[in-house]
């Protein structure tokens, strides 16, 4: 089966609150891109839509109510706080018919989001501002995606994608706002794609991404910034890994159900003024159902949702889910 599964990266937009408030004000609140794909992709991610121009869309909603600290228990300093984030995401995806080596084809891919952010922190506790509806950053960048190996009886066994993206802080920005649409920096965000077919009705994929984050030169936040008794100047967030992974089973023809998931590690902690901030790596595993649907050659369609658990140093989402769909153009 050939999906139209381009390179995608699903926008999840969170807040990330490190510690309670000091006695000399609140301490510098770093958090990982908005523009990072935990679960935006799932079954048969390996695959590609036949060379040439592809649309892909996606509407994505996330809800949580609870901030972790370090140690993965409710951070105290927010009192009955509520997220909720709504994404629409426009993909255009393109591959070359013309191969590089043994079915390589070069292309191109260019994200760009609309994330709407609402926030509720309740009478009492700590209160971040939101910054409503805007354009978030802009993800582009080159890939090669490679044709598919066939088995004896033509069978496709295995497909693979290689990607550089790079995440360009054009969104919606406030300095005096806690959650914003845009991060303010730039990352750079490789990753490797690829699907495995064991038997017939049957897949596995999984996307393994490394990311790394330059400066923030402008922190936002709605009150003063102090980090060991100085205001703040800048902050950088740690590089990270992550892996989004599925497996599922074609019940009926051109209809597949399984279940997807995503498992994020910050490996190093991040920095203010040039300093470590100690214990802020952030965490999160989640997990859930899903359904893909293969409409037409060319047309796709696909369901997933998310529970997380396991997540320290940033909001934990009860529940995510997202639709999305894919043209050929």
């Amino acid at each position: 089966m050939k999906t139209l599964l381009a390179s995608t990266l699903g926008l999840i937009v969170f807040a990330d609150v490190n510690a309670a408030y000091a006695a000399d004000g609140p301490p510098p609140s770093v958090s990982q891109p908005a523009g990072i794909n935990l679960g935006g992709t799932s079954f048969y991610d390996g695959f590609a839509g036949p060379p040439g121009l592809s649309h892909l869309v996606y509407l994505k909603t996330d809800s949580a109510s609870s901030f972790r600290d370090k140690d993965g228990h409710e951070n105290k300093a927010f009192n009955d706080p509520k997220l909720n984030v709504i994404t629409l995401l426009n993909q255009l995806s393109y591959y070359s018919a013309q191969t590089i080596g043994a079915g390589a084809h070069p292309g191109w891919s260019l994200i760009v989001p609309i994330v709407s952010l609402k926030g509720d922190f309740g009478d009492t506790g700590a209160e971040l501002k939101d910054n409503g509806t805007g354009m978030g950053d802009i993800v582009t960048g080159p890939q090669v995606q490679f044709d598919p190996i066939v088995d004896s009886h033509d069978r496709p066994v295995f497909v693979q994608r290689f990607a550089l993206d790079f995440i360009l802080p054009t969104g919606k920005y406030d300095q005096h706002k806690d959650l914003n649409q845009s991060s303010n920096f730039y990352s750079v965000n490789p990753y490797w794609a690829a699907t495995w077919m064991p038997a017939p009705r049957w897949e596995m994929s999984w996307r393994l991404h490394y990311l790394y984050n330059f400066k923030n030169d402008d922190p936002a936040s709605s009150s003063p910034l102090v980090f060991e008794g100085q205001p703040v100047r800048d902050t950088q967030t740690g590089e990270a890994a992550w892996a989004n992974f599925t497996a599922s089973y074609e019940v009926i023809p051109n209809v597949s159900v399984g279940l997807n998931g995503y498992y994020f590690k910050q490996l190093e902690d991040d920095e203010v003024n040039g300093r470590r901030l100690e214990d802020s790596q952030e965490k999160v595993l989640g997990m859930g159902p899903g359904l893909f649907w293969r409409i037409s050659e060319g047309q796709g369609f696909w369901v997933n949702i998310y529970h997380e658990t396991d997540v320290e140093n940033r909001a934990k989402n009860d529940i995510s889910f997202q639709m999305r769909f894919a043209h050929t153009l």
